[in-house]
């Protein structure tokens, strides 16, 4: 008994000593004051991300105390399923004094999140490199934008009067197109992305230079210190990897042409003689739907003989193709020199337009909305500018209805072969069934029959480990054991800009718990380069809550300074369990892989003669197709061998006319699977599901490659590719580019023993999932897998 009053005193008083004793002394050396998530919005608190597109995270703080060794950022967010991911990001606080308010991106630690949710809570916390924290933790509520969301971001200049034409039916509640569209606005090269995937959130990027900070324009286009050059290399690489971009020069066109890193990306130069020119008044036409729109921009708010004002004075590149939009071919004017023109850059679409879109006299122009909805199509993305169904969407909430091409390729990698599938009913009567086991039927037996309810610690127990087994025996007979992977790969090869591009997306079935550490590279045979930078991987999934599960799983997002998110370390994937990835990757193009001597016949620049061969490792490309101003020449034969030279000849009396809308599946794509907001039936002008059970092998992409061409109707056709935008290439299928020939096949889709099919020729990008490419040797992939593979060449016609 003294024994037990012992130890009470001994409570009591070590209770009354830590409520008397002085509070410890902070041992926090910073304090987070803010952070900001996405592209910052004029007044608005939030900046805009996305669902699933990478964001700038941009955080401020105070130091406390000095910190004297290595710091970093750690950012925590949720994935898709509700496990944690962290992403580490150095900075450098050394030297700094007490006091010191630090915006991190000006130290170069800018970090990138990926919002999972409707609600996604992202956490920021600043610790040593070895772990120790040095703040408390801050956490930020986001509310990210849907997929579906068009996003403008300016650079430099902030727009002059961004505005769209309204509806004609009225009931507008937002300000753009319902709310649809979002602008924001980066002035400082602090904020610009250091990685081309900072740029995942925008659709079209407008580069405004008339009223940009000189010294901002110089940094990011002359200067050649490194935290500049990983600006500028980041906003290329992205253009390059399908993004859009528009430059508008017109008052700075001279500083503009002693802009040595610009001048490759531009479609036409200004002129380094004659940088600029003036005008008292600009006549443009533009097109719009099925004809075309006039307006006069001018000193004068619309009439000539205004104030005369600079142009910039805008030329043909030696060697590089681009065609003129304004004035459009053909249109007599009377001043015929170009003030908007247009070219490729890799996957990319550049636009430059020769006055300036942020200042007067556009800033007056009466048909600026009507100009600035030509420039979001015609820069951007045509249909998905729009505004989709123009249907305002509710604060906050997410859905995939306008990213079925997305949700599909997900689904479709998510069915395995081998791997059934029990339905919710079974699953719900097996439940009901275990309940009244452990209930009614439990309590009769009992009772009724051996009359001791008491044996219940006994037979309960029993009952619980009898189904346990039995239900794990009967996943095991029906899920199996092996690890199985599915894999699709879309290749676009550029040989006009030496690089070949992929996109990857695979989803990895785990017969047991486990942790993947999940990597991806060229393939050999696909690119110079068998370990290339620049991949990034990323988690695949539908909008969910967006917060961390009960279990706090984490994986990290791999980082080592100059490559982020290459990789993703651990991941864990639960027992008879699914986990979808994607990847994006880019490598130099092999010296033999594409070989193509492709021109127009004398004095006819409307047809196409030549040859072209590739060397890519897979003995044939089937269903090949080839694309020229914008019609289709479906190959003879519709298959093209390797190293064996394919004969073109391309006449459009030949040309087959809308294939894309009547034979590129887009419709069994669509219909494949329900998106996780589901839809009921088809929809209308598409065929019911059963129609195209034709199709439930291999995986249609036509609707991927040139989703807005393959569209049925001229107007009023909602485009469902809302996260996928950057790989459509319909741009490019108008009847004035006779600069190149599109050809696309697909290889024929192989299935067998995992390591042989994720590392073979018929591969593109090897999937690692026991390892990072580079950090050493790679650990065989047991189990099976199955690869489908379509390809793109983009040829120049000389």
């Amino acid at each position: 008994m003294s024994t037990v009053v012992t130890i009470r005193r001994f409570l009591s008083a070590a209770f009354a000593l830590l409520l008397l004793a002085p509070p410890a002394p902070a041992k926090d050396k910073v304090k987070i004051t803010g952070v900001g998530v996405g592209f910052p919005v004029a007044g608005r608190d939030e900046g805009v991300a996305k669902f699933g597109a990478w964001a700038p995270v941009f955080v401020s703080f105070e130091l406390l105390g000095e910190v004297s060794e290595p710091a970093e950022l750690l950012i925590e967010a949720p994935d898709a399923d509700e496990i944690g991911t962290t992403l580490a990001v150095p900075v450098d606080l050394t030297g700094l004094a007490p006091g010191t308010k630090v915006f991190a991106p000006d130290r170069g630690a800018l970090g990138y999140v990926r919002p999972a949710g409707s609600s996604a809570e992202v956490t920021v916390t600043v610790r040593t490199a070895k772990g120790a924290l040095l703040s408390e933790p801050f956490r930020l509520r986001l509310r990210p934008r849907e997929a579906l969301a068009y996003v403008v971001l300016a650079v430099g200049g902030r727009p002059a009067g961004f505005e769209l034409p309204k509806p004609s039916t009225g009931g507008e509640v937002g300000p753009l197109r319902n709310g649809r569209i979002d602008l924001g606005h980066v002035s400082t090269l602090a904020q610009l992305p250091d990685q081309w995937f900072g740029y995942d959130a925008a659709d079209l990027v407008v580069l405004n230079t008339g009223t940009a900070a000189p010294e901002f324009l110089e940094q990011l286009f002359v200067s050649d210190a490194p935290a500049d050059v990983r600006k500028r290399d980041a906003l290329f690489e992205w253009v390059r990897r399908g993004g859009r971009l528009v430059v508008s020069v017109g008052a700075n066109a001279a500083l503009v042409a002693r802009f040595k890193h610009l001048a490759p990306l531009l479609p036409y130069a200004v002129n380094a003689a004659g940088p600029t020119r003036t005008a008292d008044a600009v006549a443009l036409y533009w097109s719009a739907g099925s004809g075309g729109q006039t307006g006069i921009v001018s000193g004068a708010l619309g009439a000539r003989g205004g104030p005369p004002f600079p142009l910039a004075n805008i030329v043909p590149q030696p060697g590089k193709p681009a065609r003129v939009l304004i004035p459009p071919p053909g249109r007599s004017t009377d001043d015929p020199r170009p003030v908007a023109a247009q070219s490729a850059f890799g996957l990319g679409r550049v636009t430059v337009i020769g006055f300036d879109l942020d200042r007067a006299p556009f800033a007056e122009f009466a048909q600026r909305p009507e100009f600035w909805d030509w420039v979001l199509r015609e820069g951007g993305a045509n249909r998905a500018s729009g505004g989709g169904d123009g249907k305002a969407r509710p604060a906050g909430a997410l859905s995939e209805e306008e990213d079925e091409a997305a949700v599909a390729i997900r689904q479709h990698n998510d069915t395995f072969d081998g791997v059934a599938v029990v339905s919710f009913g079974w699953i719900a009567v097996l439940i009901v069934l275990y309940i009244l086991l452990i209930g009614p039927v439990e309590y009769f037996f009992l009772k009724r029959v051996l009359g001791r309810l008491e044996l219940t610690w006994v037979t309960f127990p029993v009952i619980v480990l009898t189904v346990s087994a039995a239900a794990y025996f009967t996943a095991d007979a029906i899920k199996g054991r092996e690890l199985k992977v599915n894999k699709v790969d879309v290749v676009d090869i550029d040989p006009a800009s030496n690089r070949v591009y992929g996109t990857t997306w695979f989803t990895v079935f785990s017969p047991r718990i486990d942790t993947y550490t999940v990597g991806v590279s060229p393939n050999d045979g696909w690119g110079a380069d068998a370990l290339a930078k620049g991949a990034t991987v990323n988690w695949l999934g539908a909008p969910r809550g967006g917060r961390p599960g009960l279990v706090r799983r984490k994986y990290a997002i791999h980082s080592d300074g100059a490559d982020v998110a290459d990789g993703l370390e651990n991941v864990p994937i639960q027992v008879w369990s699914t986990k979808a990835f994607s990847a994006n990757w880019s490598d130099r193009l092999g010296a033999s892989a594409v070989r193509s001597a492709l021109v127009h016949p004398p004095g006819d620049p409307t047809k196409v003669i030549g040859t072209f061969a590739h060397d890519l490792p897979v003995p044939a490309l089937t269903e090949c197709v080839v694309f020229y101003a914008g019609q289709a020449y479906p190959l003879t034969g519709d298959v093209i061998l390797r190293n064996e030279p394919v004969r073109v000849v391309l006449d459009q009396g030949t040309a087959t006319n809308q294939w894309l809308q009547t034979k590129g599946q887009l419709d069994a794509l669509l219909n494949r699977v329900q998106s996780y907001a589901e839809r009921p039936g088809p929809k209308a002008g598409q065929r019911p599901a059963q129609q195209v059970a034709a199709f439930s092998g291999a995986l249609p992409l036509w609707g991927v490659l040139f989703h807005e061409g393959a569209l049925k109707n001229e107007e009023g056709v909602v485009p469902r590719n809302a996260s996928l935008r950057r790989l459509d290439q319909s741009w490019r299928l108008t009847p004035d580019n006779r600069d190149e020939v599109i050809v696309v096949g697909r290889v024929a889709p192989v299935a067998g023993p995992a390591e042989d099919i994720l590392t073979g020729p018929n591969a593109p990008a090897k999937a690692w999932l026991k390892g990072l490419p580079g950090a050493g040797e790679r650990r065989p992939t047991p189990g099976t897998a199955r690869q489908e593979t379509w390809v793109r060449f983009y040829l120049p016609v000389r």
